[in-house]
């Protein structure tokens, strides 16, 4: 009978074709961790099979024991295995030539006749499992390599790029994922907690500039999150953005701007309006270069803005990959990972959320369906990276009055899979009646939250809005004036 070195695997696969040019594979080590399983029974496999799967064996007929050895345990609840009871399981899997076939018993004969202690097969199986991994490298580069093979010269730049970086992306990810395993919830307790007291912090997450709203979303933006912000066109959502990425920025904390609407241009002006406190008018028109002192408060914001750690990009048009490869190219490049796999401490601002074109909707797929599709996508690569992600949205007409999430333009689908949803709105003649502008021209309204306490339906924080540079200053919350005025405590005004 034909065998590989050192392995007595036979030559020909269960289906009688042989594998030729075998890559990346140990027959000695995938037949020694077989051997391990059938000797220690249901107990070893248990403990192999958080190492590896079936398919990370080479051999087909390797494979096949493992699958009927996992069939036998899960499903008929076996604890130990003898031949009769796997050629048995082989038949109730409808794996009939596997046990009709002499080569076959001969092979699994000789696989209970060795001795392979369960700590040995331990390390064997993860040398199984790293080359499994060296065979999917492999052949990702060859399909890569196949696919810029057809390249004609019409494609953009970003689309060859796509092709290298998507797949290479997706086996890194499968790379760096850990396994996971069933553990007691209480396992190390004592260890976090003590953590948790030696490192003490103010907020959970990332801190923004708005402290009261992030006490309601439950501690700023947490990692692996999705937070929404949804506003009607024109009240403020970029500019909302801005604000976050710039306190953010100065702290040091790397911000991706991704940006559907505007340009770079106009969120630098933006941003010089905000870091100068000069009319946003005058900087745009140039006409602050006729004053010293606006002159100079532009001039000597140069440094600090050259230096902040915000990219920028326009990604009108483009598709969810398109932006997700950029967005892992900006990870690698500027932010960087932990030992652990999980991005360090940074922050993805997407504004906004929308179908980008026609090409979106296809397959009868409707709007609502695509743009739940889309923040799916989203809320998974902020969980894979372990990010928070800073999302607006466009509400509907229903969003001028009413306050809740089946305002979000497309469908509350979006609403499902984010971790708080806010809304941003100007304030009704009502209610500047009671709460005047000096407390604030709009209000955020936290309405869901997977974390924080959110908001009681008649609450929302004050936001002062200083728009002619730029600028949001979050003020209390409408229960706190109340407070104040049943106290006789006046608030203090804050001058533009």
């Amino acid at each position: 009978m034909p065998q590989v070195s050192g392995g007595g695997i036979p030559r020909e696969s269960v289906v009688g074709r042989p594998k030729a040019n075998a890559k990346c594979q140990d027959g000695g080590a995938e037949r020694a961790v077989l051997a391990a399983i059938l000797r220690h029974g249901a107990d070893g496999f248990m403990e192999i099979e958080e190492i590896v799967g079936a398919r990370d064996f080479y051999w087909p007929v390797n494979q096949r024991i493992f699958d009927i050895l996992r069939h036998l345990v899960h499903e008929r609840d076996a604890r130990t295995f003898d031949e009769p009871t796997i050629l048995a399981g082989a038949k109730a899997q409808g794996m009939e030539d596997f046990a009709g076939r002499a080569r076959e018993q001969e092979y699994l004969s000789s696989l209970f006749a060795e001795h392979v202690s369960l700590d040995n097969a331990r390390s064997l199986a993860t040398v199984v499992f790293k080359l499994s991994m060296a065979r999917a490298a492999y052949y990702t580069t060859k399909a890569i390599q196949k696919s810029l093979e057809q390249m004609t010269g019409e494609e953009k730049i970003t689309d060859i790029l796509g092709l290298v970086e998507n797949p290479i992306f997706d086996f890194t990810s499968r790379l760096t994922s850990t396994n996971e395993t069933l553990v007691p919830l209480g396992l190390d307790f004592a260890k976090q907690m003590q953590t948790q007291m030696t490192h003490p912090v103010d907020v959970v997450g990332l801190p923004t500039c708005f402290p009261c709203w992030d006490h309601a979303i439950g501690g700023g933006l947490r990692r692996g999150t999705v937070n929404l912000v949804g506003a009607r066109p024109k009240s403020g959502k970029s500019v909302f953005c801005l604000n976050v990425a710039y306190y953010m920025a100065k702290a040091g904390i790397p911000v991706l701007l991704l940006d559907t609407e505007l340009n770079r241009q106009t969120q630098m002006n933006r941003l010089a309006a905000l870091a100068s406190n000069v009319d946003l008018n005058r900087i745009e028109t140039g006409q602050f270069g006729s004053i010293p002192e606006e002159r100079e408060a532009v001039l000597s914001v140069r440094k600090q803005i050259e230096a902040l750690p915000i990219t920028y990009c326009s990604i009108a048009g483009q598709s969810l990959k398109c932006v997700l490869s950029l967005a892992r190219r900006w990870l690698m490049k500027n932010v960087g990972l932990d030992d652990a796999g999980q991005a360090r401490p940074c922050l993805l601002v997407y504004d906004y959320i929308k179908l980008m074109n026609s090409d979106d909707i296809k397959n009868g797929m409707q709007e609502f369906q695509i743009l739940g599709f889309l923040l799916s996508e989203l809320h998974n690569w902020a969980l894979r990276w372990g990010l928070p992600i800073l999302a607006t949205v466009q509400l509907n007409r229903d969003g001028v009055e009413k306050e809740g999430g089946q305002v979000i333009a497309g469908s509350d689908r979006i609403l499902w899979l984010c971790s708080s949803f806010t809304i941003l709105k100007r304030k009704l003649k009502e209610e500047l009646a009671e709460d005047p502008p000096a407390n604030g021209t709009h209000k955020l309204v936290v309405t869901d939250t997977r974390y924080g306490p959110a908001m009681e339906p008649t609450d929302y924080i004050n936001v002062k809005s200083q728009l002619r540079c730029a600028r949001f200053v979050e003020g209390k919350t409408w229960s706190q004036e109340l407070a104040n005025s049943a106290t006789g405590n006046t608030p203090i005004e804050e001058t533009d």
